[in-house]
């Protein structure tokens, strides 16, 4: 039976990490360790501080990287390539130079699976201020209609121009409502690839079971070699206890669909000098964090200090002391910690720790017995369980606004984006 699948998404910065040699990354990064195993986790045929074969890479940060597959050493990965969406919707990358053709040839190259290029409208009507002052678009695009536009072209390109059958293509939905969802379906169906993802929800059930659901009813699991749905940028701890369940009960229900989902926050939090410390169940979910502050002094810490924590990576490092004194001038030219080395060696200890907290949250729900979720879990996630249950012992009927009414929290910045 399957399980849902978590991909770790990894930053640019652990991709310049890992374009350097084993020797080299030995040296720059892993001075205070005993061992210095390999961080690449990913490579079967290392000796790794642990193993995950899955991991999320973007096409539109790394497209001008030749071989990069290769070169990270990534060959017998299971890798998921970002086509650049998000980069487009951001307009850090250049819309009118980043093409389909690009990601697409770029993805066969470097990945497995992988979405086309659509163009994502959650940045429609938002702005940011540029260097002057002046507030300009985020988004490199008009509208609704020039999202759904562009995205429709790319599907078309990508089915006509693909040359690898073993590979895993995705369309992609768009909205935030069904109407939303079935005016962008209803144009984008007429190609069809190997699954279909979803974004712009971080992970909230109100938006993607009815997503599911939907494209369930529109019979797109039944098509040959269609059985895979992925969730983009997931940032709770608590929609990744759904995603389990939601599979177990896809199985139950003999939908034939494996759910995928990803998240960067493992390695994105350690910018911010973030460490996990424990996984909480009933009293909250997920990871209990702290924050190791790059505004102070390590000097005074013992040099016999060592990590609170007995993951393989915390138990290698055995010069505590000299990992946090490394130092530098901010841009006002004060002193602070350097944080390189801390932030590619402990998001690994973060991903440890969050693989082992899925690991046990789905023994939990395997164990079929809902007095034993009622334990572990707290009472809005046992209740919601347990509606989900409800859900699919009749998956044809409408439950959108049950859903919206049960998992949504104010969502207000995100109305108008969609067109319907």
């Amino acid at each position: 039976m399957k399980d849902a699948i978590y991909i770790p998404a990894y930053s640019d910065g652990l991709m310049n990490m890992l374009e350097n040699d084993d020797n080299d990354i030995r040296e720059k990064y892993q001075t205070d360790f005993d061992k210095k195993k390999s961080l690449r986790i990913y490579k079967k045929e290392c000796e790794s501080y642990f193993k995950n074969y899955f991991m999320l890479i973007s096409a539109g940060t790394s497209h001008k990287r030749k071989d990069f597959r290769k070169t990270i050493q990534a060959e017998n990965a299971m890798v998921f390539v970002d086509s650049g969406g998000y980069q487009l919707a951001h307009s850090t990358v250049n819309h009118l130079k980043y093409t389909d053709d690009i990601a697409l040839k770029w993805s066969e190259q470097n990945g497995d699976i992988f979405p086309i290029l659509d163009r994502p409208t959650f940045t429609l009507g938002m702005t940011r201020e540029d260097k002057n002052g002046k507030k300009r678009s985020v988004s490199p695009y008009k509208n609704y209609e020039e999202c759904l536009r562009l995205s429709v072209n790319s599907a078309k390109h990508y089915a006509e121009n693909r040359t690898r059958s073993d590979a895993k293509i995705l369309n992609v939905i768009q909205g935030q409502t069904i109407a939303q969802i079935k005016k962008w379906y209803d144009n984008i169906s007429k190609y069809q690839f190997e699954g279909w993802a979803y974004g712009g929800t971080k992970g909230n059930l109100g938006r993607i079971v009815p997503a599911l659901l939907f494209l369930h009813g529109n019979k797109e699991f039944e098509r040959e070699k269609c059985n895979l749905f992925h969730i983009f940028g997931v940032t709770s701890n608590e929609s990744m206890i759904y995603f389990q369940y939601l599979q177990m009960l896809l199985n139950k229900s003999g939908i034939d669909v494996q759910i995928t989902y990803d998240s960067t926050y493992w390695n994105r939090t350690c910018v911010f000098g973030g460490y996990f410390t424990e996984a909480r169940y009933i009293i909250g979910t997920g990871m209990a964090s702290m924050n190791w502050s790059n505004q102070i002094s390590y000097r005074e810490l013992s040099k016999d200090f060592r990590m609170p924590c007995s993951c393989p990576i915390c138990t290698d490092l055995v010069d505590v002391y000299s990992f946090f004194n490394h130092y530098k001038d901010d841009k006002d030219g004060n002193e602070v910690v350097r944080f390189k080395d801390y932030n590619m060696n402990i998001a690994f200890h973060n991903l440890y720790l969050q693989l082992e907290y899925l690991e046990n949250v789905t023994r939990i729900l395997k164990s079929n017995m809902k007095e034993v979720y009622k334990e572990f879990f707290p009472k809005k996630i046992y209740d919601n369980l347990l509606f989900l249950d409800k859900v699919f012992e009749n998956v044809s009927k409408d439950w959108e606004m049950e859903l919206n009414d049960r998992f949504l929290e104010s969502d207000a910045s995100l109305e108008g984006f969609f067109g319907g």
